[in-house]
């Protein structure tokens, strides 16, 4: 569950949080890190509204931040589309957003690394059809709303791998946004769609004979979420790196032992998003607390976060989406 907001309010947003002195315009804006009043080190992270990131603010209210010495400013900014200019000219620290724009805003000169996977989606997300489609094979000649800025969409491809036919052999409608790729299916206006929750049971409860094909719980390494640092903030501030990793953490670990206080926490960041949304949600996500992030990086799993993102940067620069593979820099600070 993603909420939009306009890009006009977006760019406000964006030039208030410069204006109020998070980061500069230039990439070597951090000699230092600046301190608060009260002598904590000014952090910012920003990521849209989506309840994968959440567990940012039980850190946030249950002080864990400020008990590492870290004054925490979490900025909630829609428009992903100035993720890769934030992060690299510095005027965010931390960013966290999916794994396979990550990889390609690395892979097309993003200059950031990568720290941690914070969550999975292994249901959240689906391929929704009418009863007439009873497999992928079926899409051919179909028409499907997606939005083709979002991980679903990656999604969608690798699951269309399995198939016998590929995008070329679809109609795909895209709608630039999930949500109203959902609400086009619901409206009987195209014959699938890919959508996320809560659209996705809407749109099974709803809709006579909706079934999903494919959802990510048959492809589990495909959406999930990242949180990636400026490179040079990175290098002058390791402890700082350290310290975040462990908040996190902590979240995750507090989220495990008490969900229904979780999701109040989770929810009072967002604007116009209850307790009862962020609960629903999470039933198709798997948050990514400190064991889960250290078999990810154990080389001797097979599905470690390197293979993962590897595998993302060669589909796409294959897409003509990415112009490099190369991820050695984007992961030394885990490997």
């Amino acid at each position: 569950m993603k909420k939009k907001i306009s890009i006009l309010l977006a760019m406000i947003m964006v030039v208030s949080m410069m204006l109020a002195g998070c980061g500069s315009s230039g990439s070597d804006s951090f000699e230092s890190s600046s301190e608060s009043d009260e002598g904590l080190t000014k952090v910012s992270v920003a990521f849209c509204t989506f309840t994968g990131y959440a567990p940012m603010f039980i850190a946030k209210e249950n002080g864990y931040f400020e008990d590492k010495g870290i004054d925490i400013d979490i900025m909630v900014i829609e428009d992903e589309s100035t993720y890769a200019s934030l992060i690299t000219k510095g005027d965010i620290q931390f960013l966290a957003t999916a794994q396979d724009p990550n990889v390609r805003m690395y892979g097309n000169g993003a200059t950031m690394k990568y720290v941690l996977t914070m969550d999975k989606s292994v249901g959240a997300d689906g391929l929704v059809a009418t009863a007439d489609i009873q497999s992928l094979d079926d899409l051919k000649g179909k028409t499907v709303a997606l939005d083709k800025s979002a991980s679903s969409y990656y999604f969608f491809l690798k699951a269309l791998e399995d198939s016998s036919i590929t995008e070329d052999d679809i109609n795909v409608l895209d709608m630039g946004d999930t949500t109203e790729a959902g609400v086009s299916f619901m409206g009987g206006k195209v014959d699938a769609a890919i959508m996320w929750e809560p659209e996705l049971s809407e749109a099974l409860d709803s809709v006579e004979g909706a079934h999903a094909l494919v959802t990510s719980a048959d492809y589990p390494n495909c959406i999930s979420d990242s949180l990636v640092v400026n490179t040079k903030y990175a290098e002058e501030n390791p402890e700082i790196v350290t310290a975040m990793q462990e908040a996190w953490n902590e979240a995750v670990a507090f989220y495990n032992e008490n969900p229904e206080e979780s999701y109040e926490l989770m929810a009072s960041g967002f604007e116009e998003v209850t307790a009862e949304d962020i609960k629903g949600d999470c039933e198709g996500l798997e948050f990514l607390g400190e064991s889960e992030n250290a078999a990810l990086v154990d080389e001797a799993n097979e599905e470690n976060i390197f293979n993962i993102c590897q595998d993302m940067a060669e589909f796409w620069e294959a897409q003509g989406e990415c112009k490099s593979t190369d991820l050695t820099d984007y992961f030394t600070l885990v490997k």
